[in-house]
Order: C-alpha cells, then sequence, then structure tokens
C-alpha cells in the first residue's frame, strides 16, 4: 500500500471539503508514493512524536492538530515546530492532519463525545459547527456532572462556571479552543456548556448571563481523536497504532 491510499481511505470518512477556511487540515509532510510501512496516530506533533514514528517503522503520521495553521515566513530547524518539519522531512516521515474536517464531519470528533456522554436525541448545530447539543440520559447537579466529566474524560482537574444551581439535563458541547462560542449559545435552552480554552471575558459573559461552563481542556475533550481515526483505519493491511507520547502541556499545583 502506498502512503496516499491510506489517506484516501481516511478522507471517505473525513474529506478536506468539510475544513474550515482557516484550516491547514491535509499533508503537511508529504511522500505520498512511499511505500506504507506504519501508521502511527496522534494528537499533537512533537520532537518525541517523530522518534515513536522511527522506533515503530512507522512512516506516516496522522495527527489531529496541524503542525502548521499558517505559512511559514522563515526556517530555524533549532526550533519549533520548524525542528519536527526537519526531522520528518530528512527521515522521509509523511505528516498528515485532519483537523476541523474530524471535528465538523457528522460521525467525527463531538459526535463521539455525545456518545461517550451517552446523550439522547444529540444533533449539530448547523449554524454553529461543530457544535452539538443533546441529553443527558438522567437529570444531575451540577456538582455531580463535574464529577461525570471528569470520570469520562479522564480529566484530573478542570475549571467551571457555575452561574445557575438548576439540574443539568440538555448539554452542549464542542471540543478544543470552543469557548467564545458561548456569545452565540446564550439564546439555546441549554444547562451547561463542555469545551476547553475558556477564556477570562467569556467566563465573565457565561456567568453573568446564566451559562454554566465545564473547561475539560483542550487536550481532554480531542485526545479521543486518535480513537476515532484507529476505527477508520484498523482493516487496512498495515500496521496502526496509536501514539503514547502524547501529553497537555502544562503542570498543575
Amino acid at each position: 500500500m502506498f502512503i496516499f491510499e491510506a489517506i484516501e481511505a481516511l478522507e471517505s470518512y473525513f474529506p478536506l471539503s468539510f475544513q474550515e477556511s482557516w484550516d491547514n487540515s491535509g499533508f503537511q509532510v508529504l511522500f505520498k508514493h512511499n511505500i506504507l510501512s506504519g501508521i502511527l496516530l496522534t494528537l499533537d506533533i512533537r520532537l518525541e512524536t517523530i522518534e515513536e514514528a522511527k522506533q515503530n517503522d512507522c512512516n506516516l503520521i496522522i495527527a489531529h492538530h496541524p503542525l502548521f495553521l499558517q505559512a511559514l515566513k522563515n526556517f530555524d530547524y533549532k526550533f519549533y515546530p520548524e525542528n519536527v518539519l526537519y526531522w520528518a522531512t530528512k527521515d522521509e516521515i509523511s505528516i498528515y492532519a485532519a483537523h476541523t474536517n474530524l471535528d465538523i464531519a457528522p460521525f467525527g470528533l463531538n459526535y463521539h463525545l455525545c456518545k461517550k456522554f451517552s446523550l439522547k436525541n444529540f444533533f449539530m448545530l448547523e449554524n454553529l459547527k461543530p457544535t452539538f447539543i443533546g441529553e443527558l440520559e438522567k437529570e444531575q447537579t451540577f456538582g455531580q456532572f463535574i464529577e461525570f466529566v471528569k470520570k469520562t474524560l479522564n480529566v484530573p482537574i478542570l475549571k467551571y462556571i457555575a452561574s445557575h444551581n438548576r439540574s443539568i439535563k440538555k448539554i452542549a458541547i464542542c471540543s478544543g479552543s470552543c469557548a467564545d462560542y458561548i456569545y452565540k449559545l446564550k439564546g439555546f435552552d441549554i444547562d451547561v456548556f463542555v469545551t476547553g480554552d475558556l477564556k477570562h471575558h467569556s467566563a465573565i459573559f457565561a456567568q453573568q448571563n446564566g451559562i454554566n461552563v465545564i473547561d475539560a481542556t483542550h487536550f481532554y475533550t480531542e485526545v479521543w481523536s486518535k480513537d476515532i481515526l484507529f476505527e477508520c483505519l484498523k482493516d487496512l493491511d498495515v500496521k496502526v497504532i496509536k501514539s503514547t507520547k502524547d501529553y497537555i502541556p502544562w503542570d498543575y499545583i
């Protein structure tokens, strides 16, 4: 199998036409006519990811997050992310990103989160993609729901906005960096919004407008992308493995 054939299989699930206009899904490093030796699935791409691919004889890395979102204006191979590009190119390791096309796809990342939370009657908001709204099987207090999110997403610590004390039933979910969607969600009948990367002013807006929010971090709402990619590619006649080198880039005290 050639590298480009594996990507054709993946794009049958998550076409690049689904991606947002600002995004850079697709090949970041391309040796598409090389014979495929193995695929490494990851959330982010670091030097450790390149080394892990080499150790496992994988010459294709498929990541959720692109290595670059904007064009490079200069290149210094000593610093991230140019150092990743340098070593990937030197070792002929192709890099491909399935980013917002994976988020927005009908059975993509946010659909997967709805399934993890066992939501009922969930659907994507067409004018606010990739946000989904759904209902819990049973109402919970906000405190119970916070613990439920921590356990379900395996989040060691999270932050939240408690702006009301109603029972939690109807949930809005948008993985990654969607906290600014709060401004458009204020008119929807939801009890809590689960997302990541909550900013100071967005938090004040939510608190003042009666919107409960859980920031489960960008990492822990999107690390599940590896599971989705694996399910799509596991039947290919090639080794497919999930990275063990992904980690959240900060510590808590």
